[in-house]
């Protein structure tokens, strides 16, 4: 949509609202009005608040400054305009917004544009549209959207007279204001958008005539200032795709973390079974071999069966643990206090602490499906554990 809804607000509620809808891609008017105040915007917003707004605020609520800088600008010498201006302020400079222009440069001198509001004013104004429900992506000074010319421009809207003497010199005059102020001003030829009123005496000329909202419109995109700065900046509107997934997606996330995480915490725990079942078994052996160092358990254990003649690898140590410790794994909570091996019998037993009897249970059930003969001892229930001695031989 390349249309836009721009309206001017006035320095009180009560004040005439004038509104427009601007064709920017065809430079044509599609729509105008006047509103009896900002109570009414509310009614504007359900017919029209779809679209992007722009807001135009009277110039005379806004001072436009041009601040000599001692030196090339940068971020510390600009966050110092309030100081630099301060004494110029009839009010404490803490209830006023400091808003920056362009920064120019002149034969080596570095001067910056600043505009200089009431915060309160700037609320107020922001209140009256937030509350009717519209969107604000800029906020300007009426008269400084005139267009730049050799003369100083006027052009009259709802009662106030609009003036452009510069670039960055603009001023709003009531009415019933404006024959004195020309006097003060002493201007030589002023170049009007609107018809002269005859009362009062300064040497004009008339442009065509012209819808003023239509005429600021015209000069939206040859300035990029606005007074929607800092923290009143316009948030960037946020993709409704996204928002309509981005729960979903969070969920998701939350999801796939507590999965990763189990699977951490089960790997983990399989890991620390194995490495208590190892530990097991090199106690054991040492226990047989105290003055050997163990550097391969398993091929030790294995050199030491084929020097006694050999045994079928079910019935080793190292065949016993390899199909126990997998069974172990499953068993979680389940952990072995310590094992002794009979190569005799071919017989394991082993000591455990579980969290509860079904872990012994199903321990015992899962070795006579493997063909084990299995033999449980007594189980005892000792501080909350639950343990007890299994005894396992070799299949047959």
């Amino acid at each position: 949509m390349n249309e836009q809804l721009i309206i001017r607000l006035g320095s009180v509620a009560n004040a005439p609202v004038d509104w427009l809808v601007w064709s920017a891609l065809n430079e044509e008017i599609i729509a105008s009005g006047r509103l009896a105040g900002a109570d009414d915007l509310p009614a504007l917003a359900q017919r029209l608040g779809q679209r992007p707004v722009v807001a135009l605020v009277p110039a005379c609520d806004v001072v436009l400054k041009t601040v000599p800088l001692p030196g090339k600008p940068n971020r510390q010498l600009l966050q110092a305009l309030p100081f630099m201006l301060e004494e110029d302020q009839a009010e404490d400079i803490e209830q006023l917004l400091l808003l920056q222009g362009q920064t120019l440069q002149q034969d080596g001198q570095y001067s910056q544009q600043v505009a200089v509001v009431r915060r309160a004013m700037m609320e107020q104004w922001l209140a009256w549209l937030q509350q009717a429900g519209f969107s604000v992506q800029r906020m300007v000074p009426d008269a400084l959207l005139l267009p730049d010319a050799e003369l100083p421009l006027v052009i009259e809207l709802s009662g106030q007279w609009l003036l452009k003497q510069g670039p960055w010199q603009v001023s709003c005059i009531d009415e019933s204001w404006w024959p004195d102020y020309l006097a003060l001003l002493a201007l030589p030829l002023v170049l009007s958008y609107s018809p002269w009123p005859e009362a009062v005496l300064q040497q004009h000329q008339l442009a065509p005539a012209e819808l003023p909202l239509a005429l600021l419109a015209r000069q939206l995109n040859k300035t990029s200032f606005s007074l929607l700065q800092g923290d009143y900046a316009p948030k960037k509107p946020q993709n409704k795709h996204w928002q309509q997934w981005r729960l979903s997606i969070s969920l998701a996330a939350a999801v796939l973390l507590l999965y990763l995480s189990s699977v951490g915490l089960e790997s983990w725990l399989y890991q620390r079974q194995a490495t208590q079942a190892r530990s097991a078994a090199t106690e054991l052996y040492k226990s047989k071999y105290p003055n050997e160092r163990i550097v391969n358990l398993k091929r030790q254990v294995e050199r030491k069966l084929a020097a006694n003649g050999g045994v079928d690898p079910n019935q080793s140590l190292v065949g016993l643990l390899s199909q126990l410790q997998p069974l172990l794994a499953q068993q979680q909570g389940l952990n072995l206090d310590n094992l002794r091996y009979d190569s005799k019998k071919a017989e394991l037993r082993f000591q455990a602490t579980a969290d509860g009897f079904q872990s012994f249970e199903q321990l015992k059930t899962q070795l006579q499906q493997q063909g084990f003969t299995v033999e449980q001892g007594a189980l005892s229930n000792i501080a909350g554990k639950v343990q007890g001695t299994i005894t396992m031989r070799s299949k047959t």
